[in-house]
């Protein structure tokens, strides 16, 4: 499920990427810029629904297509944009795990006078996730079968942000008080329905909304350095699973700094406290979570970048938390005319499973090889190998459904998972 999420919802690596388009910009009627770009994917992948036994596993020979539109525009300091995002992947072994994804974005921004300032942004994802993963992680295909999986479950997040700023532009600080809502809801669930009321109702145990309040403020202490403070607080509720209720509370002190001509650091590190309303079994959670990049360059052309991140995540079953921490070096080479660049990306991912009745840890690596050539400013190729490897310290996990909870439903754990994929993007 492919989800952006600020740091209230726990906090997200950003991973370093080869360079962008050039955009090409088209002025129409009223003076908005009209922007638009387009990817043609052609991979391979050998387990497209991340089986656990090889003789489960699927591969197949892929194409996609990624649409990008937008509209700009601009009247006096305010700024508006609209925008849409596709993905749409047919594999041709393996019909049944195609998939259209949508992003749909506004955002307007507004100046009143030198400080005052108003931004509004709405953002709708129409995503998946794939077999084997998210709700039907550790599923083998007759389980596929026995409930009804047929194809990808569908899954929109509805996330829009009301935000507040008081402070000039290009002055020192500035404090912000925002209100953000954000809504999951799966669909494509109706063969699962016809198939097993239980586990149809336990996909509908996954659906929430949430809450939240930001107050933060920034602080550019000089032009290589800058601060930040925040208190966010979420109230997340589960539709029909209200024991699953929590409500998060974060303090977080953040850092952007240029520390020298080659290196730089961007790090959060944020104190969480969580507590669970209705679980009996549920205890409340407070520690640290952070995220932390730092970067350095040795030479123009040479990028090297390590990351690191802890954060806790919900489960999908009643109960506890999963302790998530992340660790990630990479390597980035433009060559001589810098038109040409290599990456090699490496992270590693444990998940902890706290506070629950079951011991279970899961380790996840995954190595990425990607080469890419700007053949114009508006033309780019790019070869990726990618390889992702998931094993657990148990080969079998279990989980309950139906309306007394004691109808076992297991998962197998550990996949390997390969893909290559070449893109051409045009900027139109």
């Amino acid at each position: 499920m492919h989800i952006k999420y600020i740091i209230a919802a726990g906090i997200v690596l950003s991973q370093p990427a080869l360079a962008d388009l050039t955009p090409k910009s088209h002025i129409g009627f009223a003076g908005i810029d009209f922007q638009s770009k387009v990817g043609v994917d052609y991979g391979y992948e050998n387990n497209v629904t991340y089986q656990p036994h090889d003789s489960d596993s699927v591969d197949s020979s892929y194409q996609s297509v990624t649409p990008v539109l937008s509209m700009m525009g601009e009247r006096y300091q305010d700024k508006y944009l609209l925008m849409y995002s596709g993905d749409y992947r047919n594999y041709n072994n393996d019909s049944a795990d195609n998939y259209n994804d949508h992003f749909f974005r506004f955002n307007s921004a507004w100046r009143y006078g030198l400080k005052h300032g108003l931004m509004f942004n709405v953002e709708d994802s129409i995503g998946h996730e794939d077999r084997g993963r998210g709700v039907t992680e550790g599923f083998v295909p007759e389980q596929f079968q026995e409930f009804g999986i047929k194809s990808p479950l569908t899954t929109n997040l509805l996330n829009s942000e009301l935000r507040y700023s008081y402070g000039a532009l290009q002055g020192r600080g500035k404090a912000e008080v925002a209100l953000i809502y954000k809504k999951l809801r799966f669909g494509n669930t109706q063969d699962a329905q016809n198939t097993d009321e239980d586990f149809y109702n336990y996909i509908q145990e996954q659906e929430w909304h949430e809450n939240s309040l930001v107050a933060e403020i920034f602080d550019q202490y000089s032009s290589q350095t800058r601060f930040r403070y925040s208190f966010i607080t979420n109230q997340r509720h589960y539709d029909n699973a209200p024991e699953k209720d929590s409500n998060e509370y974060y303090l977080i002190y953040g850092i952007k700094s240029q520390l020298t001509g080659k290196t730089n650091v961007d790090m959060n590190v944020a104190w969480l406290y969580k507590t669970f309303e209705s679980g009996p079994n549920s205890q409340d959670f407070n520690g640290l979570n952070w995220d932390i990049q730092g970067e350095w360059k040795p030479l123009k052309q040479s990028i090297f970048t390590a990351h690191t991140s802890q954060r806790i995540k919900d489960p999908s079953e009643v109960g506890g938390y999963i302790l998530v921490s992340q660790y990630g070096v990479s390597y980035q080479h433009y060559w001589p005319n810098d038109r040409f660049s290599t990456l090699l990306d490496y992270s590693y991912t444990t998940e902890d499973y706290k506070k629950q009745n079951k011991d279970r840890n899961d380790k996840d690596g995954v190595f990425t090889f990607t080469m890419s050539y700007d053949f114009r400013p508006s033309v780019n190729f790019e070869l990726k190998y990618q390889i992702d490897t998931l094993r657990s310290n148990k080969e079998t996990d279990s989980f309950y459904i139906g309306p007394n909870d004691d109808r076992e439903v297991q998962r197998t754990l550990g996949y390997d998972n390969s893909l290559i994929m070449f893109t051409a993007k045009v900027q139109i």
